[in-house]
């Protein structure tokens, strides 16, 4: 398999680094995807490593489907978060959200909780970044439009709302 450099960081807080198949992600920051698409890069050079990206999702790349989640766990967690606070049967005292302890563990933290973990936030999350997977497919760069903004608004759309709902409760909704 031949070397292919990508312009991509790695996640998780390492500068660069080997893909295990000879292909080496570079970065000056080695934050996550987004947050190194600094205010230096041009919207045309940003809109070529989005669909960069994209490009490798499509392709199976593993390593790119890993920048991307790190890179919008943030507003995933949120957005389950969001959701199954008014969905979610069980009280806070009996058990503890998933949720809450990945958002703890990304931060560094340990949950102080004695109590079961629920999944369901997870389940969630989950479901999500499969939705993602499946619609980051459709991204073109049309209209100078950000892989960001692009994942932003199908997170905040109803229709993804709606599928959820479906997905939870089934097609009663």
């Amino acid at each position: 398999m031949s070397a292919r450099r990508s312009s991509f960081g790695r996640p998780g807080g390492r500068d660069g680094g080997d893909l295990g198949d000879g292909r080496e992600l570079t970065g000056k920051s080695g934050h996550a995807y987004n947050r190194q698409m600094d205010s230096t890069a041009t919207k045309t050079d940003k809109l070529a490593r989005d669909g960069e990206l994209v490009s490798l999702i499509i392709q199976g790349d593993d390593k790119a489907w890993e920048i991307f989640v790190e890179s919008f766990t943030n507003w995933v967690l949120f957005k389950a978060k969001e959701w199954c606070v008014g969905h979610c049967p069980y009280s806070a005292g009996e058990y503890f959200c998933g949720l809450t302890s990945l958002s703890l563990q990304r931060q560094g933290q340990t949950p102080r909780s004695n109590a079961q973990e629920c999944d369901e936030g997870l389940d969630t999350y989950i479901w999500i970044f499969e939705q993602l997977r499946r619609r980051v497919k459709k991204y073109t760069g049309k209209n100078d439009c950000l892989l960001s903004t692009f994942v932003w608004t199908i997170l905040n759309s109803k229709e993804l709302h709606i599928d959820w709902l479906r997905w939870k409760y089934g097609r009663v909704f």
